[in-house]
């Protein structure tokens, strides 16, 4: 099925592309990254629950938390970028 993510600090086109090469590498297909929708959303092919969980770490890990994260702004931020 095609989960859908709304996600917080995705800007502009270079983000999108960061994601649709993170999540290809991390083996998700169909993926869709839509900057132009409010919130911005992130959309692939999930297999299940545990994949669901591997695209949320993956976004987070490389700097684009979902919506309902709760987010601390005063911590520095580590990212690992592809």
């Amino acid at each position: 099925m095609i989960e859908t993510l709304e996600l917080r600090d995705l800007s502009c086109g270079g983000c999108a592309v960061t994601i649709r090469t993170a999540l290809d590498i991390a083996g998700f297909t169909s993926v869709k990254v839509n900057i132009l929708s409010t919130p911005h959303t992130v959309s692939a092919e999930v297999e299940d629950e545990n994949r669901l969980e591997v695209m949320k770490s993956v976004l987070r890990d490389h700097g684009y938390p979902m919506l309902d994260d709760i987010v601390d702004e005063t911590e520095p931020q580590e990212y690992m970028f592809s």
